[in-house]
């Protein structure tokens, strides 16, 4: 994919996001470059193919969430694959990466079962890997609290209350981790998914069912 239209489809999804959802796609971005280093590195050394297009993944990244702004987060997949499409025809993508494109982002939310992965890795996997890792540090848990003080602002938050909040965020960080499909997703992953699952049974076993918050 040329260059320019890389470039392209940057200032498009900043002009779109804007400042601060950019810089958390520019992170997924520069996720997903790593995991494809360390995916063809891999690879050449065990002799495979490396059949990912890079160029289209990084396109993907760049374009994942675009509908969120205008439309939110439910199915954002369906709604980003339709603007990211009428905007790269634009630019003269040839169809097959377009295609790629397409099903990395209608893919990348998804998380298959261990038993339902068969097959040559795609750019929706990797896609999803490199949005996930973001997720899986202490921050996410400081967003889980902001979102659920934004959700129920009457309700009295007791020690008790706030520890059933963390229990569902732990297991909720145990889901992602596992879900992961990289290995190198999950080296990265591993040193802060452990600090912050640390943290979490620390706070929880301190906290007192009678100490309000």
């Amino acid at each position: 994919m040329d260059t320019e239209v890389v470039q392209s489809v940057a200032r498009y999804a900043e002009e779109v996001m804007g400042s601060e959802g950019f810089r958390y796609v520019s992170a997924v971005v520069a996720n997903c470059k790593m995991l494809a280093v360390e995916l063809e590195s891999q690879a050449l050394e065990e002799e495979q193919p490396f059949a990912i297009d890079t160029d289209a993944l990084v396109v993907a990244a760049y374009l994942h969430d675009i509908s969120t702004v205008a439309h939110g987060f439910h199915e954002h997949q369906l709604k980003s694959a339709e603007m990211a499409l009428e905007f790269l025809r634009e630019l003269d993508v040839p169809e097959p990466q377009l295609q790629t494109v397409e099903q990395a982002l209608l893919t990348h939310t998804t998380a298959l079962p261990a038993e339902e992965r068969t097959g040559a890795l795609t750019e929706g996997q990797i896609l999803y890997d490199a949005d996930k890792l973001g997720r899986l540090s202490g921050l996410a848990v400081v967003t889980s609290l902001i979102e659920f003080g934004a959700r129920y602002p009457n309700r009295a938050v007791t020690g008790e209350v706030l520890a059933a909040i963390l229990r569902h965020v732990e297991e909720r960080f145990i889901e992602l981790y596992q879900s992961l499909y990289t290995a190198p997703a999950r080296e990265l992953a591993r040193e802060k998914f452990h600090r912050t699952l640390a943290f979490l049974d620390g706070v929880i076993e301190h906290l007192s069912d009678s100490t309000p918050v």
